[in-house]
């Protein structure tokens, strides 16, 4: 009787907390060339905004949070977005495409992303969005929640656009063989 109220307590515990994830992937009008759809009119397949792609300005909320704003930054990076940090009272529209990002960490054993949330706008329009909360719940034990930070970004970013992470180099490795 004790074994079985106690794997019932357990369950319990493990099934009353779980995370919330919800993602607007970023709206393009042309997807056969993803980075051709976030420049200006003539502006090419890696527009006018330098030779990493696509300017991104990020705004980062200094009031609720900024963690791992690098590993976010390193995310985009990877996209090919030139990303510039600019003020935290920036409009909109300061830039092209514009991400207001807040992140949270918390700690359980270790340290985790507690909550993001990101929104993304084009020209003024907000185009894409994406929440994550690790402790949206009435409580109870959930060991999910418990990714490396930089992981659960870079699965958001890649909901948030995607299809624009570029291949891996096609560069065959080589076998320089024994020494002899």
């Amino acid at each position: 009787m004790n074994k079985a109220l106690l794997a019932a307590s357990v369950g319990l515990l493990l099934t009353g907390c779980s995370t919330y994830q919800a993602v607007t992937p970023v709206d393009r009008p042309d997807v056969s060339d993803a980075f051709a759809a976030f420049q200006p009119a003539g502006g090419g397949p890696r527009g006018n905004y330098g030779a990493n792609g696509t300017l991104l300005c990020v705004v980062v909320n200094p009031v609720t949070g900024n963690d791992y704003v690098e590993a976010f930054r390193a995310s985009l990076q990877q996209r090919n977005f030139e990303v510039k940090l600019v003020r935290p009272d920036a409009s909109v529209a300061a830039c092209p495409m514009v991400a207001l990002y807040s992140a949270r960490s918390a700690w359980y054993w270790t340290s985790y992303l507690s909550s993001v949330d990101i929104t993304v706008f084009h020209n003024g329009d907000r185009v894409g969005k994406a929440i994550y909360n690790a402790n949206r719940s009435a409580g109870g034990l959930n060991l999910s929640n418990l990714v490396q930070p930089a992981s659960k970004l870079e699965e958001l970013v890649e909901q948030l656009f995607p299809g624009m992470l570029p291949p891996p180099s096609a560069q065959a490795p080589t076998y320089a063989g024994p020494n002899t």
